[in-house]
């Protein structure tokens, strides 16, 4: 009997047709051997045998049979039992007098269930889960008196089996309808598992977690479908406690004197070759997989101890496929080097995934689900036990979580002013906020948390108690930074405006910094320095230019990049916690040119080699998990045993460049990324060294920085479960100041009266930043990308660009303020107007141009620079070494052309000489006009 048959790779199936026809054949003619394809002798054939195929048509991860294939085999389609017949026999048997009554109301709730509750992909009322919930039942039955009633107790096992699984939004409908079917039974008592109840209590009181009701509940589910299932999987969006579920209901159970242990992989963080094992087609040779050396390690009865084996990343229709078997009754993993590892009583096997929108209905059915909403825990816990964990770190704490604790009611549980339908604070956000990217409440308020706790670290390790006004303002600051972290600079006015009128509501003033116009929050900081946390205004230091200017690696700091770094830095030093969860990572998110990787650069500069190594990971959508994680252990050294860290015992932070664009599969997952997560979350990864595999490599002393570009537009976004593991906020575009600081800066080095530069030039120069600017935002504005046109796109590179080019003009060379203005409208009609694809936009550069020359630089400039003068740096002759008389090339000095009839001749004459030089590639080129400016636009951008 071949089960699912029909998850055999196309290639095999027409390979087996063969096969099986030789047989059919061979047989037909009655033949005592017979040639089998592939054998070289002739074999024996055994007349009795007969195949038998099962297999499920048509889904995701099945194949189409042959034709072939199909000829040779006479197809039964099973048809959907009477479901009703199989519950009266079965509740017989299990010893229900009342099996008539009950069959016919579990058929009928069950087929209501399908049709009325909310089509979830994890729902599943089929076969399978009907025969658990009879077997749970008849364990019931026997294990109360006789003469409990019949009614109550099946009612109490169908719904403490369901209600384990369905979304909170179908809890009250599923509810109502065991009510109406039921409606003798008042609401039976849950069954309550003292041992297992008093001790997960006594861990969250010992953990300092809260002993929320909705989220203490799945813990007993937990259990309740430990004990009738082997497969089991807990489903939920990220940071809704699955993790901490898990790890309370074992540490529970192992000290109730039944030992667990977790063994934990991610199988989307390798290939399944690397998960399964894989045999060589030349040598025959069988290398193992990690997860079947972690089944062979662990399904071993001589253990004393049960197994978990946790399965923690997203399910796809292939890698679980492969453990239908194991998740079925035959309880069997088959390998593909023929091995069949049995599973052993002390071995159970959990996912922890985030949905399973790919899973197959074959899947659903095997494992019990428990899903765990998003309301089941929420925001609140997560704060209530970060207040509690306040007094751990030192006894004076207590104080500070006491003054923390009811702000955190006030400003954020308490619904707004004029908030209109909205409960709280989250709900108006989701409500009016646009963020750049998608996260929940839980990972906002972590967040918070994290910011809130960095910005106290130093008032901790000094062991001092701040006023209360000190604490609203840290609060403000990281309440803005959390919520309003992802946030462009329109929304985070929107945010900030109506989080004064709560502030104002609370008479919490004091915690509002001196705003002018449009200033918001975020242009300040709480003073770290001052006991008191001020509010000091975001200011950059002074820079110092470098001894060479070279133009690419100048990296001038800004009041954007120092927030930024700021905030890397204090949640680089913030200790690693699981709750809330912190792991010294942050991830830049922002549009094109927001200098993200610039400002990680800054931030890593300044570190000292002898404490911190840096090491830069640029990630693409060819970034393999594999090859990340090479590149990792390349970093690494042997500390002891399976123990690595970076050299010489130091840290490392590693910049993780471009973090979303590896790319997403068909299943929506993105794997490359699903390692990263496992080196966060679990600090390292298993070897896929052959000898080794299955064995978990640790790896130290790692920090991390991810950028990544604005998800959406073509562009991929980091999976959930990722991003609760980084601080995330967006880099604005720099405001005009920043943008005159940066390239004021660099135009006031270039042209000193050191360098040569006249005072009417230097003076004019001043006026050269407005000047772009103002061009660069009015094209921006009026020139936007079309499907046609997609890349009109203006953002801070095009900026540069325009600077870029004028530093590499010599001062000598602007002689006067119309050389100057002249090269500056040179460099923006290159810049801005050579990318433009019609006529019409070309044009309209110019009249921009026109329009803001005389505003800047006076009417006289601008009509000395009417025409576009043109710009070129291979005007000067060829020079030859003195000595020798060879050619050592002409000087690229990069002026304005003398005249067109000499740049063009100059042109000929290099076109000549390659000619020469190159008879056998001889090009015959006429430059016309157009040719000749295209040659020289060309050569600029080359150059």
């Amino acid at each position: 009997c071949f089960d699912e048959f029909n998850r055999i790779e196309l290639e095999v199936l027409s390979v087996v047709a063969m096969q099986v026809e030789s047989i059919c054949s061979a047989k037909r003619m009655a033949l005592k051997t017979f040639m089998f394809p592939g054998e070289i002798a002739p074999i024996k054939l055994v007349p009795a045998v007969g195949y038998f195929i099962t297999m499920n048509p048509g889904y995701a991860g099945r194949q189409e049979l042959p034709e072939n294939l199909k000829v040779l085999f006479r197809s039964v389609a099973m048809m959907v039992p009477n479901r009703e017949t199989i519950m009266k026999v079965k509740l017989a048997s299990v010893g229900y007098s009342m099996m008539d009554i009950l069959g016919k109301k579990f058929c009928i709730l069950y087929a209501l269930c399908e049709q009325q509750l909310s089509k979830q992909r994890h729902y599943d009322f089929g076969l399978r889960n009907i025969l658990s919930v009879l077997r749970t039942s008849g364990t019931v039955k026997r294990s109360e008196p006789p003469d409990a009633d019949e009614e109550m107790l099946f009612m109490r096992t169908v719904r403490d089996m369901n209600l384990s699984k369905l979304v909170a939004d179908d809890v009250p409908l599923f509810l109502a309808l065991l009510k109406d079917i039921f409606p003798k039974v008042t609401d039976p008592p849950k069954k309550v598992y003292k041992n297992i109840e008093d001790g997960s209590r006594a861990l969250i009181k010992k953990g300092n977690l809260i002993d929320w009701d909705t989220w203490m509940l799945k813990v007993i589910q937990l259990y309740e479908t430990s004990l009738v299932r082997h497969g089991f999987m807990l489903v939920g969006p990220t940071l809704c406690g699955k993790t901490e579920i898990a790890e309370i209901l074992t540490t529970c159970m192992t000290n109730d004197g039944q030992p667990h242990h977790r063994a934990i992989m991610n199988p989307k963080a390798i290939t399944d070759s690397q998960m399964y094992g894989v045999k060589d087609p030349i040598s025959e040779e069988w290398t193992p997989g990690v997860f079947a050396s972690i089944w062979q390690k662990w399904n071993n009865r001589n253990i004393k101890k049960t197994t978990w084996i946790i399965c923690d990343g997203p399910v796809d229709a292939i890698w679980i496929e492969n453990l239908n078997t194991v998740l079925d009754d035959n309880k069997i993993l088959t390998l593909a080097n023929n091995d069949r590892i049995p599973m052993t009583d002390n071995c159970k096997i959990v996912f922890e995934v985030q949905d399973l929108r790919n899973a197959s209905p074959a899947t659903v059915s095997r494992a019990g689900i428990i899903y765990v909403s998003a309301s089941d825990l929420g925001w609140e816990p997560i704060t209530q036990s970060w207040l509690l964990r306040r007094p751990e770190l030192n006894p004076n704490r207590q104080a500070e979580a006491d003054i923390l604790r009811p702000l955190f009611d006030k400003w954020l549980k308490q619904a707004p002013p004029n908030a209109g339908a909205a409960v709280d604070f989250f709900d108006w956000n989701m409500r009016n906020i646009r963020k750049v990217m998608e996260c929940n409440d839980s990972i906002t308020i972590c967040m918070v948390l994290n910011v809130l706790a960095a910005s106290l670290k130093s008032a901790v390790e000094e062991n001092t108690i701040l006023g209360e006004d000190a604490y609203r303002r840290l609060l403000c600051y990281s309440c803005m930074w959390g919520f309003g972290g992802l946030l462009e600079p329109e929304e985070r006015l929107k945010l900030w405006n109506k989080f004064v009128e709560i502030l104002e509501l609370n008479k919490h003033k004091d915690a509002i910094p001196p705003c002018k116009d449009e200033d918001t929050v975020f242009e300040f900081v709480p003073d770290w320095n001052d006991k008191g946390r001020p509010w000091i205004r975001w200011a950059p230091e002074e820079w110092k230019p470098p001894k060479r200017l070279q133009f690419a690696s100048l990296l001038i700091p800004t009041s954007d990049s120092c927030r930024a770094e700021h905030l890397i830095d204090i949640i680089s030093q913030h200790s690693i916690t699981r709750t809330p969860p912190s792991f010294k990572s942050t991830m830049l998110v922002g549009a094109p040119g927001t200098a993200k990787t610039s400002t990680a650069l800054l931030y890593t500069s300044k570190f000292s080699q002898d404490v911190m190594l840096y090491k830069r990971l640029n990630l693409s959508s060819a970034t393999t998990p594999h090859g990340l994680q090479k590149s990792i252990e390349a970093e690494v050294e042997k500390k002891q045993g399976k123990t690595f860290c970076p050299p010489g015992g130091k840290l490392m932070t590693v910049f993780i460049d471009d973090a979303s664009m590896p790319i997403v599969n068909k299943w929506g997952d993105q794997v490359t990324n699903e390692l990263t997560r496992q080196l966060m979350e679990m600090s390292g990864f298993y070897f896929l060294d052959k000898d080794k595999r299955g064995d978990f490599k640790t790896i130290e002393g790692l920090m991390y920085v991810g950028a990544m570009g604005h998800p959406g537009g073509g562009k991929n976004d980091i999976p959930n479960r990722l991003k609760s593991k980084f601080l995330c906020f967006n880099m604005v575009l720099p405001a005009t100041a920043s943008v005159d600081m940066i390239f004021g800066s660099i135009m006031k080095v270039k042209f000193t009266p050191k360098a040569g530069a006249k005072p009417p030039i230097i003076e004019l120069t001043k006026k050269l930043c407005p000047a772009t600017v103002d061009v660069w935002d009015k094209i921006k504005r009026t020139l936007l990308p079309t499907p046609m046109r997609f890349h009109y796109i203006f953002n801070m590179r095009d900026l540069s660009r325009v600077f870029q080019g004028m530093m590499d003009c010599p001062v000598d060379i602007v002689k006067d303020q119309a050389i100057l203005v002249g090269l500056w409208k040179h460099e923006c009609v290159r810049v801005f107007a050579d990318k433009l694809a019609r006529e019409v936009d070309k044009v309209h550069v110019d009249k921009v141009l026109a329009e803001f020359m005389p505003q800047h630089f006076g009417e006289e400039l601008a009509e000395a620079n009417k025409e576009t003068p043109w710009f070129c740096d291979f005007q000067r002759e060829i020079e030859y070494d003195e000595e020798t008389g060879e050619p050592i090339g002409a000087p690229k000095i990069y002026e304005p052309a003398y005249s067109w009839d000499f740049v063009k001749e100059k042109a000929y004459f290099y076109r000549d000489r390659y000619n020469e030089q190159y008879p056998s590639k001889a090009m015959n080129l006429v430059l016309f006009d157009e040719a000749m400016m295209h040659m020289m636009k060309i050569n600029r951008t080359i150059q």
